[in-house]
């Protein structure tokens, strides 16, 4: 009842790199393709056919195959060619950059769309190969970076056009973390061949999702036998069953939109408050905030210097993770029962530390990996 696909059947399996590896090999039978685009800077596991998939440095080896796996660019309204103060959809944090779009179309997600298309151009001659393209219903480990609104409604149908499926990696953004929607597909406004869960779906416990169509699950099954040992077991299911029952009876996903706009109104707060902070982002409880060296420069803050400003945010009781290509952004992922005393606490420690780094009061050569001698 959860799913978002028509008459789904569901897989489970044991992680989100699991079902990531699923999918992929779901597309490939039904469409009889090979090749998957993904997008850059994206993550989707640290399997060896998701680090092939993985388009960040910090998680890819020099010795993966990355045979029939390639990545079209990201549609980054903050870094990226184009996009501005009105391309994230139903948030309050925008670029800081001008853009024309308007409220409801944004020129940056068609010119993303078109190097899509230009990808597959070259990769899919004849308008043929094409098994799937996948992407995040927000990034990940891309420290929630927003997509342009319309950008995957684009991309969807350039990729029907081209004989492929799409997938949607809801690993990170599903079960009513975004606040206004279940799942990321829903808030883009799109309908995915295959959708990949995990984390939020056991709570911590060790189970994952692959739904897909009944006509793909059909080809798949006739493509080959797949069993999973630990896939589906009573308990893994019990505990999700447990999960989903908890974010509908306490109102997790409502908990998570109101929330999620104290914490997103207090990073605009502290944007605007430091010079170093150059991007904020986000919806519901999954946020993230990005650090320059100046706003004028947009030069990514050493990633010591982040560590230094994480460590002391841990000593006064904040934990944060950390991510972005970079690895120069803040990701802010709570569990959705945080309150609005845990959101105004959070605001205060993390001014208190910037304030701190602002005047040269934390030692951040201390967590420099190559100190001057």
């Amino acid at each position: 009842r959860r799913v978002a696909i028509t008459a789904g059947v569901i897989y489970f399996c044991n992680s989100g790199s699991e079902a990531n590896d699923l999918a992929m090999l779901m597309a490939r039978a039904y469409t009889g393709y090979l090749n998957i685009v993904g997008l850059r800077k994206a993550y989707h596991g640290a399997s060896v056919a998701n680090i092939a998939l993985t388009a960040m440095p910090l998680y890819r080896h020099a010795c993966m195959p990355i045979t029939n796996v390639s990545q079209t660019m990201s549609p980054d309204p903050y870094r990226g060619l184009w996009g501005g103060s009105n391309c994230r959809d139903g948030t309050v944090c925008q670029p800081l950059r001008d853009c024309d779009c308007g409220p409801d179309t944004c020129d940056a997600a068609g010119m993303y769309a078109d190097q899509y298309r230009d990808h597959l151009l070259t990769t899919c001659p004849g308008g043929k190969g094409l098994a799937a393209f996948i992407g995040e219903g927000m990034g990940g480990m891309t420290a929630a970076q927003m997509a342009p609104k319309g950008f995957y409604k684009k991309a969807y149908e350039m990729t029907k056009e081209y004989g492929g499926v799409n997938i949607m990696d809801e690993v990170q953004t599903g079960f009513g973390r975004l606040g206004t929607h279940y799942w990321g597909c829903e808030y883009h406004g799109v309908t995915p061949d295959i959708i990949t869960t995990a984390k939020s779906i056991g709570n911590g416990f060790p189970l994952a999702m692959c739904a897909t169509t009944p006509e793909i699950a059909e080809a798949f099954a006739n493509s080959s036998l797949h069993f999973n040992t630990f896939g589906g077991n009573a308990i893994a299911c019990a505990a999700g069953h447990a999960t989903l029952k908890a974010i509908d009876d306490d109102g997790l996903m409502e908990n998570s939109r109101v929330v999620g706009n104290r914490f997103l109104d207090g990073y605009n707060y502290l944007r605007d408050k430091y010079d170093f902070v150059g991007d904020v982002r986000g919806k519901g409880l999954m946020m993230a905030m990005e650090f320059v060296e100046s706003k004028s420069t947009h030069k990514a803050l050493p990633m010591y210097h982040c560590n230094a400003m994480l460590e002391r945010i841990k000593d006064l009781g904040v934990l944060l993770g950390k991510g972005g290509l970079y690895v120069n952004c803040f990701r802010i992922q709570p569990p959705m029962c945080v309150t609005l005393d845990d959101a105004d606490f959070t605001i205060q420690v993390m001014d208190k530390v910037f304030s701190e780094y602002k005047e040269g009061l934390i030692d951040v050569e201390a967590f420099n990996p190559n100190p001057a001698k």
